[in-house]
């Protein structure tokens, strides 16, 4: 097993998106995870297929720890690039596990289980970055920066709440501009 090299400060960066995706979708949620892991941040997430088993691998391949949050009670499940898996038994309950387990988040393509736990993020315990363009028109990347657009928030809200998201337009600027956020303090700080 290779030595793993972490940040002397690191933080579990989740990175959330959908369970099957293209080949484009597939190599961008790789080099968000491999971005993470060579600023020596932890990549966390659901553990299974999709953009979670290729920021897993990309995490991996740049020598990165890796926590998959896992839906069901069997080791095997998960996709052979976590480091650490993490059994709930909760099946798809444990999106609020990961979005309550992270400092901050990437989101990478995505559907109803991405927004969801991006959400948990977003509600004042630290940044959202959305990589723009790596999903479809209708999926959770795209529909949380439109309704940044629109309506000044990504989540809809009876009261608005003071959190925005952030957009990156590549692998490396999401990692970037998620760890920069919360070593500025982000939300609790918000003095960019």
């Amino acid at each position: 097993m290779p030595t793993i090299e972490l940040h002397e400060n690191p933080r579990q960066i989740g990175v959330f998106g959908s369970g099957t995706v293209n080949d484009q979708c597939y190599k961008l949620a790789y080099e968000v995870g491999a971005a993470i892991a060579r600023l020596g941040h932890i990549v966390i997430n659901g553990g299974l297929g999709g953009v979670m088993e290729a920021s897993a691998r990309g995490a991996a391949d740049a020598k990165g720890l890796v926590i998959g949050v896992l839906p069901g009670d069997q080791f095997d499940e998960g996709n052979q690039y976590s480091t650490v898996k993490i059994l709930t038994g909760m099946q798809y309950a444990r999106n609020y596990i990961n979005g309550l387990s992270c400092h901050g988040a990437i989101v990478v393509s995505g559907s109803s289980g991405a927004y969801e736990e991006a959400r948990r993020v977003w509600e004042g315990r630290g940044p959202v970055v959305v990589l723009a363009g790596s999903g479809s028109p209708t999926g959770a990347a795209a529909t949380m920066m439109d309704r940044q657009v629109k309506f000044g928030l990504a989540f809809p809200e009876d009261k608005q709440k003071p959190y925005d998201i952030f957009t990156a337009h590549s692998p490396e600027e999401s990692a970037a501009l998620v760890i920069n956020l919360i070593e500025k303090g982000y939300p609790h700080n918000e003095s960019e």
